[in-house]
């Protein structure tokens, strides 16, 4: 079979490897559609995220090895000993992390607050490959309503459930969601059908905010053409915003906003309003602490998804409450295209992506 190996940073090679084989606990499957994440790029790319030194860790140790990939749709073609949540034949995606069994909080009975979970393509082999083993914990079965295209986007859909369950949306509530990637799409969804009055999409492309109000946004702002935080005032009759979920921040060197929208958001929130952050700020980074200690603001971190938010991210695609195809605007096919996708994810203006790309093996 073939599978993509990383040596280094920006150096992937397409190779012949052995056929994988299901150990107890774990199964096997046959990909058949792949995405690579917008975090993996700029992992692979070697930019400054949290993970870089763990990601440099495992390639000094480890490379060549089957890095990156954890979005997609698979088949699983072998079962091993004592699985007994999939079987044989189900297409399945990959959830989130599960708890690592062994740390302090697991130890202590608190596995929902484990940091040190089990990730799929750092932990175990990634899908960027023809087949590839996996835990089968990390794993769930989807109904045929799924296809495998929506089924390839479905594991950042549930992340971004874990932080939304945290933050809270209110009915009525005002939610601005700045970044329209796939994160900020899903945000701006789920914030609609969770009640929401005003849901406000900050971008700075006009065709991905044309995007947004098809999927639910009352309001749409770019960035580019007027001041956001005075936008938001103006929608807001100058109250300020309930919610913040800030999509866009993480490494300028791929196009992001750094700190700036983080530190935008918590201007345009009300007193004791909330702000979650899911773009992966630079290690570093500096935010003012004035605002959130003046305001009362509440920010929230990262947070493991709970069980029923998996389920509900299958009832959301399987129900099309929650649309993810739309968002799919580059599809390329067969497995030696994986570097071509990486590229598209990494340049999403450039080619007018509004999603990462997908690579279809079957």
């Amino acid at each position: 079979m073939k599978a993509w190996l990383t040596y280094d940073f920006n150096d992937m090679r397409l190779e012949d490897v052995p056929m994988p084989h299901a150990a107890p606990g774990w199964v096997v499957c046959k990909v058949r559609c792949l995405e690579v994440s917008v975090t993996e790029v700029a992992e692979f790319r070697g930019l400054p995220l949290p993970s870089h030194d763990n990601i440099k860790r495992l390639l000094s140790d480890k490379a060549p090895l089957q890095l990156w990939g954890h979005e997609f749709s698979a088949e699983v073609v072998e079962v091993g000993a004592n699985v007994t949540n999939v079987k044989l034949g189900d297409r399945v995606f990959y959830h989130r992390g599960v708890p690592c069994g062994a740390c302090k909080y697991c130890n202590a009975g608190m596995a929902r607050l484990c940091r040190t979970v089990i990730n799929v393509s750092e932990d175990t082999p990634g899908c960027l490959a023809e087949y590839f083993p996996v835990p089968a914990s990390t794993i769930v079965a989807i109904p045929p309503e799924i296809s495998d295209k929506e089924a390839a986007g479905m594991q950042p859909l549930v992340s971004v459930l874990g932080r939304m369950e945290t933050v809270g949306i209110e009915m009525g509530d005002t939610v601005v969601v700045i970044g329209q990637g796939p994160m900020g799409l899903f945000c701006t969804q789920i914030a609609a059908v969770a009640g929401a009055a005003k849901v406000v999409a900050i971008a700075r492309r006009d065709p991905v905010l044309e995007m947004s109000r098809k999927l639910g946004a009352t309001h749409t702002i770019n960035a580019t053409k007027v001041d956001t935080v005075e936008a938001v005032m103006e929608i807001t009759k100058g109250l300020g915003c309930d919610v913040v979920f800030e999509c866009a921040g993480g490494s300028k060197d791929q196009g992001h906003a750094g700190v700036d929208t983080f530190i935008q958001g918590l201007a345009m929130l009300r007193n004791e309003g909330r702000i979650a952050e899911f773009g992966h700020l630079p290690v570093g980074s500096m935010v003012p602490i004035g605002p959130i200690d003046k305001k009362g603001l509440r920010v929230f971190g990262l947070r493991s998804p709970a069980p029923k938010m998996i389920n509900y991210a299958i009832d959301l695609v399987a129900s099309k409450r929650v649309l993810i195809e739309p968002t799919v605007t580059h599809v390329l096919k067969g497995i030696e295209k994986v570097p071509e996708a990486i590229e598209i994810t990494g340049n999403k203006a450039k080619y007018g992506a509004i999603g990462p790309a997908q690579v279809v093996l079957v």
